[in-house]
């Protein structure tokens, strides 16, 4: 239990850098000091100096930015050494914004904006004791996302064996939504192939969505399922 209890009031002090797409400063601040924390605003154009210089233990470093650049900063600080939490406050509705999130491996704590602000409240002060915390409004996403993860695995063995013909795509697709493409044949999650291309999550599912658009799909599976009848794929 002692044990326990000096994990919690390790994990506690770590700075916490705060990515909210609402302005809760007030409220924030309000509830952080009530933890003995300090509140410092800065902007989206600080985010990565500000770890760059330190930050300090029992401080959080708050910043409202658009959902675009929320994305961006997450994944930037991917790379970062660990030594704060990067939390995130956005709505389970934003499925783009949730969905790249979840991928980046950054994210130490994901609040949900659509709670009243007592709870909201309770789950901020809940998340301070954790390495990780999810708000469980998310928890319905992370069981589809798991059935898509189980689905993708066991069309991967099916997949791996097909290849693209890359001068056919290229009458509908660019060029890099062919490379796109062709990962998605060899059975590539969109996360591996963001890694193989040094590219963001966020830019890969883009690509996707564009992908599934000019080729009527619905899905990835679907996807790979009209790029068979257009006589795109080359079987090995």
């Amino acid at each position: 239990m002692i044990q326990a209890n000096l994990t919690k009031s390790t994990v506690a002090k770590r700075p916490i850098l705060f990515l909210d797409t609402k302005d809760n400063t007030s409220f924030l601040s309000k509830l952080s000091n009530q933890h003995g924390k300090e509140v410092e605003e800065i902007t989206s154009q600080q985010v990565c100096s500000c770890v760059e210089f330190g930050l300090k233990k029992d401080c959080v470093y708050y910043s409202v930015c658009d959902e675009d650049t929320l994305i961006q900063k997450a994944y930037e600080l991917r790379r970062v050494p660990s030594s704060f939490r990067l939390a995130v406050n956005v709505s389970v509705n934003d499925i783009q914004v949730v969905d790249s999130l979840f991928r980046e491996e950054a994210v130490s704590i994901i609040l949900a904006s659509d709670r009243e602000r007592k709870q909201w409240g309770k789950h901020f002060e809940r998340a301070q004791s954790f390495h990780v915390y999810v708000d469980p409004l998310f928890q319905p996403y992370l069981i589809e996302k798991y059935r898509e993860m189980k689905s993708e695995v066991e069309h991967e063995s099916e997949e791996k064996d097909l290849r693209l013909d890359t001068e056919k795509a290229l009458t509908v697709l660019s060029q890099a939504e062919a490379r796109i493409l062709e990962k998605i044949l060899e059975g590539k999650s969109n996360r591996r192939i963001a890694e193989e291309y040094f590219l963001s999550v966020a830019t890969v599912n883009n690509h996707v969505s564009h992908i599934a658009k000019k080729m009527n799909a619905k899905d990835r599976t679907h996807t790979v399922k009209r790029a068979i009848e257009e006589d795109w794929v080359i079987f090995k």
